[in-house]
Formats: C-alpha cells, structure tokens, sequence
C-alpha cells in the first residue's frame, strides 16, 4: 500500500482492461466490414514473411514496457503516454464503429505451413480479425512507444538505445503489412493519428497539458 501511495499515477492502469473491453465490442459490433481499405497496386507487391510476425507480436511487449520503465520512474511522462495510448485507442475504436473498415489480403496458404511462426502467425489471424484495421492501433502505439522512450531521461539520451528503438519500432510497422494483416494504407493513418495523439498528449500547445507540468508531478 505505502508503493501505491508515493505512485498514484499507476492507477490509471486500471483503465486499460477497459480500453481492451472496447476492442472486443468493435470485433463484435463490426462483422461485415462497410469499407474495404487496400491499395492493390502497393499491397499486393509487397512480399509475405512469415518470419516477420515476430516483430508482429513482440509489439506487445514492446507497448507494456514505458508502462513499467515510467510507472516507477517518471509520473508526469507516465500520464502521457497513457493518455497516448489509452486516447489513441479509443478514438480509432470510435473511427471503427463509425466506418467499419476491413482487408481481405491474407493469403490462404498462410495457415497451412509448419513450424512456429507459422504456429504464431495462426495464433494472430485467430484472435486479431481482418475487420477494424484503419488507422492501425499497432501503428499509432508504436509511434507512441517511440515519443515516450525518446522522451525518457535516461534512454532517450543514449544514441544506441534509440537508433535500436527506432529499427524495432520500424519493424513492428514493416510486419504489419509482410504478414498481411494490414495494409500500407493503415500505417499512412495511423501514422496520421498518432501525430494527432502526439499533439494533444506532448505538444506545447496541448490543450490538456499545457500549463499542467507541476500539476502531474507527484
């Protein structure tokens, strides 16, 4: 009790199984997608790797970690990136609902192969649907994982540790379309909206920031 009172702020975790909650009823509410969003020309060049849906999934380690590394260390940039995160994936959940979107881009052999990507790679087509892609929730919170670390006073001073951020992160949004869950055009939006994130959780101009720095200091 006495670690949860110096840091009040990781309550605000108990907020994410909510914001998860909210994933599972646009999978549900949304089940015939009104809007089919693909560039042929672009998404069909791009090859298959089944290799890549480790980078794929280690994107969920990879979220959960400035959890952890600013929870214990950093209150203020801590709230930040929830509000990143959590923001971020409520208002594409809110795009979902209002412009239910979807691929159809998964080759049908993909499920067939043998070994363990393939084995991860089922795992991801079964409990990650190609309905509710655009903007991609993987994209927009890799690019939030990215203005956290690099904001980070200890890491994000080191050259080595953000030029290794910057390749992870970028191949976390490379294997979003190798393993065609989705495609180029998701990473456009979502790049898009974390930028829009990124205005109201760490702009200067922030509206719900601004003026606030002592305030979020516990």
């Amino acid at each position: 009790m006495g670690f949860l009172a110096r840091r009040k702020h990781l309550f605000l975790l108990l907020i994410y199984p909510l914001v998860g909650l909210g994933f599972l009823f646009c999978k549900v509410m949304v089940t015939t997608p009104t809007y089919w969003i693909e560039w042929p020309l672009v998404d069909r060049a791009i090859p298959f790797l089944p290799f890549m849906v480790w980078p794929y999934v280690s994107w969920y380690f990879v979220v959960a970690f400035p959890f952890a590394w600013l929870g214990l260390r950093d209150s203020r940039e801590f709230v930040r990136y929830c509000c990143f995160i959590f923001g971020g994936m409520t208002s594409a959940y809110v795009i979902y609902l209002l412009f239910p979107n979807g691929i159809a881009l998964r080759p049908s052999f993909a499920v067939l192969g043998s070994g363990w990507e393939y084995d991860a790679l089922r795992w991801v087509y079964t409990n990650s649907t190609p309905r509710n892609v655009s903007p991609s929730i993987h994209v927009i919170n890799t690019w939030g994982v990215l203005f956290a670390l690099y904001r980070d006073k200890t890491l994000g001073r080191s050259p080595w540790v953000r030029g290794l951020l910057a390749l992870l992160c970028a191949a976390i949004v490379v294997s979003t379309v190798t393993i065609k869950q989705h495609s180029v055009i998701d990473i456009f939006t979502g790049t898009v909206w974390a930028a829009v994130c990124y205005f109201f959780c760490y702009s200067r101009r922030s509206p719900f920031f601004s003026g606030t720095e002592q305030g979020l200091r516990t």
